[in-house]
């Protein structure tokens, strides 16, 4: 089931872990937690991470999870 659930994702960062970043701007952003099918907020660092990186919840939210 969850196979076919990471296939239906409009954004390949949705299938990433959560990343902050090595730097030290804490940014406020949004990141997909698979478990929960909800988007939740982190301190983005401001370089690297991954693209389970999102600037609105709604964005977050559109891409990735299910109704």
């Amino acid at each position: 089931m969850i196979s076919s659930r990471l296939s239906q994702h409009t954004n390949s960062g949705c299938d990433q872990p959560l990343d902050p970043g090595p730097c030290r701007e804490y940014l406020v952003r949004w990141y997909y937690d698979p478990e929960a099918n909800a988007c939740a907020q982190f301190w983005y660092g401001g370089c690297q991470g991954n693209q389970n990186n999102f600037k609105a919840d709604a964005d977050c939210r559109d891409a990735c999870v299910y109704t």
